[in-house]
């Protein structure tokens, strides 16, 4: 019933809301002109929950009492031109939604990762309040946007300690409480120490709502996860999380009322598939993915278009190859990649999965179709990884192709570049000469 909704959202666009593509000096002047704050969409066209997001959320009509609420920007993170707005603002996760004062540029809203169309609106009210308001900030306000300003620093642990103090100042019934417990733990897990990975941990164990059915609430225990994967795996809070994590995660995705998007759903069952592999319960891992399969082609299957059906190629694309059906991810990808000829990701994916059946000199076609079609974004340094492998599969020299990767860290945004894949790539280079003298 939801996907069905949902898809009619798509098809008729009720909520009437218009993005501002690709140009921040634009958006800011119209906030600015209007006396609007602007919402800020970054995302990426691999990134499935972006596309949920575009496609199924904003569209909908629960939308429309926000339209004109604000000056709504669309922000490409593999877009070259925005680098300068990247450094700026950058992100914690694929979506980032930011809300930003036009007078002083300041960011008084941030929301990570997926939403409903109630939680959105009222993310979208919240930031309207916080610029137009004429009382005060309240305390726990005041200390989120010192959360921001540390984040923006790539200071995490001043950006965890402000996020910490704020939900300290909040009340457990705010319903603005789990989003700021998802701030918290990503300040926590960008920290990448063993004793802000153990609060991560804990916070997830102390923080696991029984009574949540929320995306939100994935994404805190999707964070937490993450963080104990910077822990010993024998570690008894781990243990303890994974353990609640599974049993939390299986009751979700066992409740059909959950609020859940399609996509949303489809992340928790892929969330419970590793839980119960890690814990050797194949069997039952298998299960979940074949209720995976169904329930993404279902939603595909609704779809008023191929590039509506595709919001569900990545996932689908997993769970086939899962499921030890590759053939099913080749002809859904050869088929897409038909019928959205100037998209890089059909052709990408299928790379992927040819590589898996062992069809290499198709790999390498599909994956040159694939590069030839990508800017120098972020996600090009993995298409040149699976490119590198590919070559090496086929006994041909990498070195090239790993050079390349190296060229394009170098010219990510800054808030993008890793010393250590930098370091990674470096070594591999190295090996990749030496195998080709």
């Amino acid at each position: 019933m939801v996907a069905i909704l949902l898809t009619a959202a798509v098809v008729a666009n009720p909520s009437g809301i218009q993005f501002v593509e690709d140009d921040y000096p634009a958006a800011l002047a119209q906030a600015r002109k209007e006396h609007k704050p602007v919402l800020v969409d970054t995302w990426a066209s691999w990134c499935h929950t972006c596309l949920s997001m575009k496609r199924y959320v904003f569209p909908d009509a629960g939308m429309r009492p926000v339209k004109d609420a604000v000056v709504w920007l669309s922000i490409d993170g593999e877009n070259e031109k925005n680098k300068a707005f990247l450094d700026r603002f950058p992100l914690d996760a694929w979506p980032t939604f930011l809300i930003i004062d036009p007078k002083g540029e300041q960011v008084v809203g941030r929301w990570i990762g997926a939403a409903s169309v109630n939680d959105f609106r009222s993310f979208v009210q919240d930031g309207v309040r916080a610029v137009h308001g004429k009382d005060a900030p309240d305390a726990a306000t005041v200390q989120l946007r010192k959360g921001y300003q540390a984040r923006e620093r790539g200071d995490f642990a001043a950006a965890a300690a402000a996020y910490r103090k704020a939900i300290e100042l909040t009340a457990r019934t705010d319903p603005a409480r789990p989003e700021r417990l998802v701030l918290l733990a990503l300040a926590l897990m960008r920290q990448k120490t063993p004793d802000a990975a153990r609060e991560c941990v804990q916070l997830g164990l102390r923080e696991m709502d029984p009574a949540a059915r929320t995306s939100v609430a994935t994404d805190l225990i999707g964070t937490a996860d993450g963080c104990a994967d910077q822990l010993p795996e024998d570690d008894p809070q781990v243990k303890e999380l994974r353990q609640k994590s599974l049993a939390w995660l299986e009751k979700l995705i066992a409740d059909p009322d959950a609020a859940l998007s399609v996509d949303d759903r489809s992340d928790a069952q892929a969330a419970v598939l590793q839980l119960l592999d890690a814990s050797q319960q194949h069997a039952r891992a298998v299960d979940v993915a074949k209720a995976r399969a169904r329930l993404l082609e279902d939603a595909a299957s609704k779809a008023p278009d191929a590039t509506t059906a595709s919001t569900f190629d990545a996932h689908r694309t997993d769970t086939y190859l899962y499921l030890d059906e590759p053939e099913k991810a080749e002809k859904l990808l050869a088929q897409r990649e038909k019928e959205m000829p100037d998209d890089y990701n059909p052709p990408a994916r299928l790379a992927r999965v040819l590589l898996k059946e062992k069809k290499l000199a198709e790999a390498e076609a599909a994956v040159d179709r694939a590069l030839s079609k990508m800017t120098r974004g972020q996600r090009r340094l993995s298409i040149l990884d699976l490119k590198a492998r590919i070559l090496q599969a086929e006994g041909k020299p990498a070195a090239g192709v790993v050079q390349e990767q190296l060229d394009v860290l170098r010219d990510l945004p800054r808030t993008q570049r890793s010393p250590q894949m930098e370091a990674q790539l470096q070594k591999k280079l190295a090996q990749a000469k030496a195998a080709e003298k």
